[in-house]
């Protein structure tokens, strides 16, 4: 999955998404750095949504969370460690 930039107005410099200031917007704060892949019940944090670590965890419960795409740096990967199998960027 490609990252997409977001960049301010630079005539404005207003956030595209409306929130007034970039620095109050999660997608503007976090543009430029790598997606990595989680789930709701998982504590670590994957470079690939194929990592083996992450598809032997959905295989192992009953009712799996869909594997999300979240910006590292972001809340989604908040209290989340690495995946020591597929090692994505800290």
């Amino acid at each position: 999955m490609q990252n997409q930039t977001y960049l301010s107005d630079p005539d404005t410099d207003d956030c595209p998404h409306g929130m007034g200031s970039p620095d109050w917007c999660n997608l503007c704060r976090n543009s430029g750095k790598p997606s990595v892949y989680t789930t709701g019940g998982g504590m670590k944090y994957h470079a690939s949504p194929s990592c083996s670590a992450l598809r032997e965890g959905q295989a192992s419960v009953d009712n799996p969370e869909p594997i999300k795409t979240v910006v590292l740096g972001s809340a989604g990967v908040e209290d989340r460690s690495p995946c020591r199998t597929c090692k994505p960027t800290q």
